[in-house]
This record gives structure tokens, C-alpha cells and sequence, in this order.
């Protein structure tokens, strides 16, 4: 797991400056992690989110929801400061105006839009850089905020789309090891999730692994009647029908 954190620091925030919000917060420079107050991060990951400048007023407001608007811009000045006192430039600000430097990578911004190409068009150099999206985390999965808890949502829907998009263009190249990489690791983020499930025995099929797609279609039938009392779609019944005919 080390070697796939490094890799994705190297691949998605390569610049001297690197923000991780996939998993615990982290932020590097020049190669180090900067250890920073929580107010600081909850300032850094906001901007992050947010991808544009952002008024002194609504962030204040956004980050100290129950603070007064004066204990607010308190906060965000105090914030702000220690943020210059961390010695790198990690943002820029104006007279009513903060917004992230645009020479800080954040990985959730590089894994998004590599998402979105493989939704759309993957291609061979994004399917090469697949694991680093298959081993990331959730967005910051220990806050609560509000905000966070939205962009979370997104960012594992956008995942998920895009691990089922690439597990099926790796289909039709018959890489179905790969394949069945980004299909689990679909599974494993939402196991009720059907399309992920059927990429999961449409490689075993590929593969002539009879009994490995069966076995897989049983757990999530079992699944469902469990967790919703329903029985899997009409299609996915139909992918397993014909090794199931003749059998008692």
C-alpha cells in the first residue's frame, strides 16, 4: 500500500506542492509532509473543493457555521496566518478574495478528471494509470463537514462510473485480469451495486470460470434477498441461466 501512495504522489501531484484529500488529509512540499493545524486543512481542502476563489465572508461563514460573523473572520484570519507561517504558497488572497494556488496539485482534482476520461473516452495511457484509482480512498472520510460530505458523494459516484467504464473497455481488450481489478474494487465500494456485479461475472464467464461466476451471482443474490428482499435484475439472471440449465 506504501508503494501505490507514493505512486499515486508521483502520477497525480508531481509539482512541488501536493494535496491529498483521498483518505487522511496530507499536504507535501518540496517532497515532505507539512503537518498543519485542522483549521488550516479545513481552510486548504474547502478552496480545494470549492476550485475557485472564494470570498473571505463565505468561507468564513461555510467553516465556522455556528461562530458569529466577527469570531468567523477571527478564525479565518488566525487560519490564514499560520497558513503563511507554514512558508510555502498555497494560496493566494485579496482585499475579499482567497483562492488555492494553482501550483498546488490535489489529487480528488487529477483522479476526477481522470474518471471522467475513462467515462468518456479511456484510452491506453488512462487504463495505465487505472490502479492509482482502484487504491484510492474516500474523500476525506473522517469529516463530517457539510461541504465534505456532498463532494464525497460525488467524487465516489464519478469512481465508480469510471471503474465500471474502464473494467469494460479492459473487457473488450481481453485484459480481464485488469478487468476484474476494477470490477471488485466497484463491488467493494458499494456491494449492492448491480452493473458492478455483472462486470464481476462477465469476466469470470470470459474466462471459462463457470463455478467463479456462479459463486459470484449466489453472494449477491443472497445479498439482496438479505439487505432488500429483491431478487438480481431479469439481465443478470439471464448472464447465468445457461450454466444452470439441466442442474436440479
Amino acid at each position: 500500500m506504501a508503494d501505490d501512495r507514493a505512486r499515486l504522489r508521483i502520477r497525480v501531484a508531481p509539482g512541488p506542492v501536493g494535496l491529498e484529500l483521498t483518505g487522511e488529509f496530507q499536504l507535501f512540499v518540496a517532497g515532505r509532509t507539512l503537518t498543519v493545524p485542522h483549521s488550516v486543512e479545513r481552510v486548504l481542502a474547502f478552496l480545494a473543493l470549492t476550485d475557485h476563489a472564494v470570498s473571505r465572508a463565505k468561507l468564513a461563514g461555510s467553516l465556522w457555521l455556528n461562530a458569529s460573523d466577527q469570531r468567523a473572520a477571527n478564525n479565518l484570519r488566525t487560519a490564514l496566518w499560520r497558513l503563511r507561517r507554514a512558508g510555502a504558497q498555497l494560496v493566494s488572497t485579496g482585499p475579499d478574495r482567497v483562492v488555492l494556488s494553482s501550483a498546488v496539485r490535489v489529487d480528488v482534482a487529477e483522479l476526477s478528471a481522470l474518471s471522467r476520461r475513462l467515462i468518456h473516452r479511456p484510452d491506453a495511457a488512462d487504463l495505465e494509470d487505472l490502479p492509482v484509482l482502484v487504491e484510492c480512498g474516500e474523500l476525506l472520510p473522517d469529516w463530517d463537514d457539510g461541504w465534505v460530505v456532498a463532494d464525497r458523494e460525488r467524487f465516489r459516484l464519478l469512481r465508480l462510473e469510471a471503474l465500471e467504464h474502464a473494467a469494460s473497455a479492459l473487457i473488450e481488450r481481453r485484459h480481464l485480469g485488469r478487468a476484474l481489478i476494477a470490477a471488485l474494487a466497484a463491488v467493494h465500494t458499494e456491494p449492492l451495486r448491480e452493473s458492478a456485479r455483472r462486470l464481476v461475472v462477465q469476466v469470470h464467464l470470459c474466462e471459462g470460470n463457470a463455478a467463479e461466476a456462479l459463486r459470484s451471482y449466489g453472494d449477491f443474490r443472497t445479498l439482496l434477498r438479505s439487505e432488500l428482499g429483491i431478487e438480481p435484475s431479469r439481465l443478470m439472471q439471464q448472464m447465468v441461466q445457461p450454466l444452470t440449465v439441466g442442474r436440479k
